[in-house]
């Protein structure tokens, strides 16, 4: 996949405190979005949607489309030394890696698009929150003071205006595309993660949040029945006349006792109903997880 962090700098606005206060004040004027996985509209956002979408809005800052990216196109900031418009970065799928982000409002409170929870959408929440608190693995920003005008090359000829400042990232902080790929990284999917634990005993999940078409969900599956094993993993789009429906995606994962996998992102094309079954390898169902998938909103 593409990797669209080599593409973002760090902006260095007129004003640092302006385009903060812009960026909290945009996100607080969503809260209430309904949460849809990949979507990235007023009318509904992902947690990543969403701090792509105030980003873009408040102060012309592009940033990647996912959480992975938008972590590593950040730069590294101690918790202690976060500003207002700075943004929090979770795992909240047991994979050891980002899969959720929020963006701090100060007074030790941030705003995010949450998918799971008493409230859904994007909410307001304290940092030392019950559930995102100890999922936190750190925090990035994205803009810095504007840098003194010796520091700032003149332009080759005379200009309307100052063009913005960009510092690119350190080399370190940018990770490097794959070499097979070619594919401009707008045509790349976004992709939503999901993470559920197995038990030891069956679960059937109804989720009450829907995904956009076009989305790309990647499953990671958290094995904690208390026994290692092979499971298989099947994706299929539920048909009212049964006979009709196929299996779109089959994978067959080994998970030690605690352990976790990520399944591979499937990409939704069509609305519909659609399920995820788990089952061990004598065939015992473990897990069966239904959503919706909804025609995405420009």
């Amino acid at each position: 996949m593409a990797v669209l962090a080599a593409a973002v700098a760090l902006w260095a606005l007129p004003s640092e405190n302006e385009a903060r206060k812009a960026i909290v004040e945009t996100a607080q004027s969503f809260k209430g979005v309904p949460y849809v996985y990949g979507a990235e509209s007023p009318e509904a956002f992902d947690c990543s949607g969403f701090v792509q979408y105030v980003y873009a809005h408040a102060a012309d800052i592009d940033l990647p489309r996912n959480s992975r990216e938008q972590w590593a196109a950040g730069k590294p900031i101690e918790k202690g030394a976060v500003k207002p418009g700075d943004i929090f970065v979770f795992d909240t799928v047991g994979s050891g890696g980002p899969s959720h982000v929020a963006i701090y409002l100060g007074d030790d409170k941030m705003i995010h698009a949450v998918s799971e929870g008493p409230k859904t959408g994007v909410v307001v929440s304290p940092i030392t929150d019950r559930y995102f608190g100890p999922r936190m693995i750190g925090a990035r920003y994205f803009i810095v003071a504007a840098l003194p005008s010796a520091a700032v090359a003149a332009p080759a000829a005379p200009v309307q205006a100052a063009p913005r400042t960009v510092v690119p990232l350190a080399p370190a902080a940018v990770a490097k595309p794959a070499a097979a790929s070619t594919a401009p990284a707008a045509s790349e999917p976004v992709v939503s993660q999901v993470g559920f634990i197995l038990k030891s005993t069956p679960e059937v999940f109804n989720d009450k949040i829907p995904a956009a078409t076009g989305t790309s969900i990647a499953f990671t599956i958290t094995n904690d029945t208390g026994k290692s094993g092979i499971f298989h993993v099947f994706f299929y789009k539920a048909e009212l006349d049964f006979s009709k429906t196929k299996i779109l995606r089959e994978d067959r994962r080994q998970i030690p006792a605690g352990g976790s996998v990520e399944i591979a992102p499937y990409l939704f094309i069509e609305p519909g109903v659609y399920r995820l079954n788990v089952k061990t390898a004598d065939n015992t169902q473990l897990m069966q997880r239904t959503w919706k998938v909804v025609a995405a909103k420009p």
